[in-house]
């Protein structure tokens, strides 16, 4: 037995403290001084410290090169603009010089390009799929048309740029004919001389006209209101809406239901105007107490936006929300709906704040939108002239007051007492409107220039229009 110890102690190349394992290697480790013991540690630790940087800087390289190489592949060096969120639709919409109304620009140059015109329901994924067979080359239809905002929002008459296809047919291989050895080809008759003929320098073509400038925005038209001579008799008006069990009010992208159908001719597709009858306009008291009761013009209707019938049942329509100037809610009236044209704009430099007065139309300011008892630039107000006066859209009027005990302020009213013969041949020429709309008594108005605040109960006079 004995034997066979030594002989293990001699195979594992150690003394008797092997025999004990780890005691032995701790007893060994006692043996050993303190100052060797620190040595062993800092160097145990600075071992280990140069283990974790060279991890770290694999780690680090590693992620450098993962870099490198997708910055190296086609287009990785290339920030693409993101697409846009639907969102809510774009406002104010614009009236372009060919007519149509949109949120988006005119496009540039159509030279090189096919044009597609956007219909009512149209998207550039349809876009793409009826001109480009494949609808998801929707986004490289937008990067062609930069005058598109947001990809999700294009207008019945925008105008698509795409770019021409031209399919090219192989052509069939066309062998000459073998001319034999013995006919030589005929000599060329000599071409006769070509007289040289000068150039004739080319005319520049004249400068296209100037298009004009639309006036009024889409929600000036179309949320403008108006008076009437006849009273709208409700026929269709809005029930309720789709969100009708918690909500009450409705607004652009809702869905609302209509207490007619196809019995009464309403039609998928067709548009109705959503109006509803104004009944307080007098109780606002010395607001409009200079022109007296407004009933007598008619009664008055503010417009409040536009829906699209979608669905048309027997007695019952469903319809979305395309235009809303305020909230809408049940009991609202719908009539069809009409085209509107705003007027063009002109230049500034025509106002005259010293016009002498003429013997065309006047009339007074009798009431503005939302009750507005200040005036200004941008503001609807109604006229107390329309058709019967021959007032017609587009006629430019000026604004004047004369001076009275009422807007004198009360520090001059000692000199408009003494002077009044020369208060009374004067006026002052305050801004100028445009009519926007016609009824019989009546006309609606948007004010383009103002000087100072205008007030109901100024005066209007017949600018510029028909003769």
């Amino acid at each position: 037995m004995n034997e066979t110890r030594k002989s293990s102690t001699r195979e594992t190349g150690c003394k008797g403290s092997c025999v004990f394992g780890r005691w032995g290697r701790f007893l060994q480790w006692r043996k050993v001084n303190s100052l060797d013991k620190l040595r062993f540690v800092l160097l145990a630790s600075r071992i280990d410290d140069r283990r974790r940087a060279v991890t770290k800087l694999y780690r680090v390289s590693v992620l450098v090169l993962m870099g490198l190489i997708l910055w190296a592949q086609p287009g990785g060096a290339e920030s693409k603009e993101p697409v846009p969120k639907q969102g809510t639709p774009p406002h104010p919409l614009k009236q372009l010089p060919d007519g149509h109304w949109s949120a988006n620009q005119p496009g540039g140059s159509m030279e090189g390009y096919e044009v597609h015109t956007v219909k009512s329901g149209d998207t550039l994924w349809d876009v793409a799929r009826e001109s480009l067979n494949d609808p998801f080359l929707w986004p490289q239809v937008w990067e062609l048309n930069p005058n598109i905002l947001n990809p999700h929002w294009i207008y019945p008459g925008d105008k698509v740029l795409l770019k021409k296809m031209v399919v090219v047919a192989p052509q069939p291989e066309t062998v000459a004919p073998a001319v034999p050895p013995e006919q030589a080809p005929a000599p060329s008759a000599p071409r006769a001389a070509v007289a040289e003929v000068a150039e004739v320098p080319t005319q520049a073509p004249p400068a296209p006209a100037p298009v004009p400038v639309p006036v009024a925005t889409y929600s000036q038209l179309y949320c403008a209101g108006f008076f009437t001579l006849d009273e709208i008799r409700p026929k269709i008006v809005i029930a309720g809406g789709e969100e009708s069990d918690n909500q009450t009010l409705f607004r652009e992208r809702d869905i609302v239901y209509l207490n007619q159908g196809a019995l009464a001719g309403v039609k998928p597709g067709e548009e109705y105007q959503v109006v509803r009858k104004l009944t307080n306009a007098n109780q606002y008291g010395q607001m409009v107490a200079n022109v007296g009761s407004i009933s007598k013009h008619g009664y008055g209707y503010k417009d409040l936006g536009k829906v699209r019938i979608l669905l048309a049942q027997d007695n019952a329509s469903t319809a979305e929300v395309v235009l809303s100037c305020e909230d809408l809610r049940a009991g609202d009236i719908l009539i069809p709906a009409e085209q509107r044209v705003s007027p063009a704009d002109r230049p500034r430099a025509s106002f005259d704040k010293f016009a002498a007065p003429n013997d065309k139309t006047r009339g007074r300011i009798f009431y503005a939108k939302d009750y507005k008892s200040v005036i200004g630039a941008g503001d609807v107000v109604y006229l107390d002239v329309g058709q019967q006066q021959n007032v017609q859209i587009g006629d430019y009027f000026r604004i004047f007051r004369f001076f009275t005990s009422a807007n004198v302020s009360r520090f001059n009213r000692g000199d408009f007492s003494t002077y009044r013969p020369t208060y009374d041949a004067v006026r002052k020429v305050i801004g100028e409107l445009v009519v926007l709309r016609v009824e019989g008594k009546t006309a609606t108005a948007l004010v383009t220039l103002s000087t100072q605040d205008i007030a109901l109960g100024d005066g209007i006079e017949l600018e510029q229009g028909h003769e």
